[in-house]
């Protein structure tokens, strides 16, 4: 395995867990925007189905109104949160791959300057290592996108199950 081998395998794996987390990141936003979602919906349901002491339509308007504006902020920050992991994820990605190009330059001026079998013998003995690294970021990267998929299920089937709130009871207290 050459050098440039180790090289182009190392930035797979970067490649590939940079992918896995994106993947999941882009997972857990689109299950917390559902969230945020549901909530308004269930929110305004509730108050519009019950009949509540001195509070009139507009109230309720006014309450459904203001949540939906609490919903607006808080899918705002979560929306810049999950940007910023985004960017980071970009930027540990790009430092990583930099590092890996410097290594392999360095690497390529030592060994043109000075011929030495030692590097061949590192390089053989870091062949299956690199190989298992290699799988190791594929099934990451695999088991991410299972990770989405199986969300994207459990979203749907929540979303299909409506379930009704029981108005609470009171205990009766016996005199």
């Amino acid at each position: 395995m050459s050098n440039q081998s180790l090289a182009n395998t190392a930035n797979h794996v970067v490649a590939q867990y940079s992918a896995a987390g994106k993947t999941l990141n882009q997972a857990y936003r689109a299950t917390v925007e559902r969230v945020l979602g549901d909530a308004k919906t269930r929110f305004a349901s509730v108050l519009e189905a019950r009949s509540i002491p001195m509070v009139n339509e507009q109230i309720k308007s006014e309450l459904v109104n203001a949540q939906e504006l609490l919903a607006g902020y808080m899918l705002k920050g979560v929306q810049a949160a999950y940007d910023r992991a985004d960017q980071a994820i970009d930027a540990i990605s790009t430092r990583a791959a930099s590092g890996i190009e410097s290594v392999e330059n360095a690497v390529a001026r030592v060994e043109s300057s000075i011929k030495l079998a030692n590097f061949d013998a590192v390089r053989t003995l870091n062949a299956p290592i690199a190989s298992l690294a290699t799988k190791i970021a594929d099934k990451v990267a695999e088991g991410a996108k299972a990770v989405e998929a199986r969300m994207a299920v459990a979203a749907e089937e929540m979303a299909e199950v409506a379930v009704d709130a029981k108005p609470a009871r009171r205990a009766v207290r016996k005199a």
